[in-house]
């Protein structure tokens, strides 16, 4: 055989596997799922991406891994480094998703009856990982990954876009602010969001919408992270523990405009035998990665005037299902991953007079014990 010419020699080099007797057809780059999705958000929304993996395309699966992101939510993310992340509603393989994307990862959340599942992608690798529930009535405490070691960033650090800083906000703002316990270190971070609170706050969204809403992780604080916990005065413990930091570092507040509910996450249970606590109305609350996906909206619930005696057992999918607020959980029924219109409409109506009324527990001085 002849040798190739110059020209073919380079094609070669760089399009080897497409070039045959010399002739080169140069084969489209490979899009990583992350830059995929960025450059699809950048063109607008709504919008059509696929966030299949480099084998999977060329097996020709593609529309099997088709996002439709729908909308961009009002909602603020900060992880435990002070990483930033955003939100956006989309439908994922035809069931509806919650978005969130921060630094070099993508999750996709889908709460479906049998427990939450999470499509992750990382930058390093086109690779999803999927971290599904262990069933309906179980967290994800069990779960381990790699730890990410990141530092507390305070107050001082923030800019006039973060919490912290009322004036540079045009609406009321409301800040879930979850404190990680040292015990959750094994845990990964961006999974305990996917799992617990992006559907929860997605959700929120929709129940007040005239709400700026803010998801804020902190870890390895002194004092508040490390705290002892598993008796009766835990959640006790706690909001004195806040109310010191709050102090301290001089925490801003504007009634009506500029407000926080504060959580700690645990990985064990506050004390025996509850996964749970809250103040009926108040600013802080205790939830374990122990309980069920809905721990988080549950206890947060209770912070916004959600009661017990006002869930549900509703039916969806011909199977029943539990409202976010039930108390004493039935391992047959699943979870609803919503609350009843009336614990909707008790947290609408706290947020219209908890700045004119003043927050107390209910009963006074007797925090809810939520198993």
């Amino acid at each position: 055989m002849a040798p190739l010419p110059t020209a073919a020699l380079r094609c070669t080099t760089f399009f080897a596997a497409a070039c045959s007797a010399g002739i080169c057809v140069a084969q489209p780059a490979i899009t990583h799922p992350i830059t995929a999705f960025d450059r699809a958000i950048a063109a607008g929304l709504p919008r059509t991406v696929s966030l299949a993996a480099s084998t999977e395309r060329s097996r020709g699966t593609d529309e099997t891994n088709a996002l439709v992101v729908e909308s961009h939510l009002d909602i603020g993310v900060r992880f435990a480094d002070g990483e930033p992340g955003d939100m956006y509603l989309a439908t994922w393989r035809g069931e509806q998703a919650v978005v969130t994307r921060s630094g070099d990862h993508l999750d996709i959340t889908v709460a479906r009856r049998d427990g939450v599942s999470v499509t992750g992608f990382d930058r390093d690798d086109d690779t999803p990982h999927v971290v599904e529930s262990a069933g309906a009535g179980a967290g994800a405490g069990a779960r381990r990954a790699a730890v990410e070691h990141a530092n507390h960033e305070g107050l001082s650090k923030r800019n006039a876009s973060e919490p912290g800083r009322p004036h540079a906000h045009k609406v009321p703002t409301l800040t879930f602010w979850m404190f990680l316990h040292d015990d959750t270190l094994g845990v990964d971070r961006k999974h305990i969001h996917a799992s617990y609170v992006a559907w929860w706050i997605a959700d929120m969204k929709r129940i007040l919408p005239a709400h700026r809403l803010w998801a804020i992780y902190s870890q390895q604080v002194e004092g508040l992270t490390d705290m002892p916990y598993g008796h009766e005065e835990s959640l006790r413990d706690w909001t004195t523990a806040i109310d010191s930091y709050e102090r301290r570092n001089k925490l801003p507040r504007i009634p009506g405009k500029f407000e926080y509910k504060f959580m700690l996450i645990t990985s064990n249970e506050p004390l025996p035998g509850v996964t749970g606590q809250a103040w009926l109305g108040g600013e802080e609350a205790v939830a374990s990665l122990s309980g069920r996906y809905t721990i988080v909206a549950h206890e947060y619930g209770h912070t916004l005037g959600a009661v017990h005696d006002d869930a549900e057992v509703q039916w969806s999918s011909l199977w029943p299902c539990e409202t976010n607020l039930i108390s004493g959980t039935v391992a047959l029924r699943s979870n609803c991953y919503r609350y009843s219109r009336k614990n909707e409409r008790n947290m609408r109506v706290h947020m219209a007079r908890e700045w004119t009324v003043p927050v107390n527990p209910d009963p006074p001085g007797i925090p809810l014990f939520c198993q």
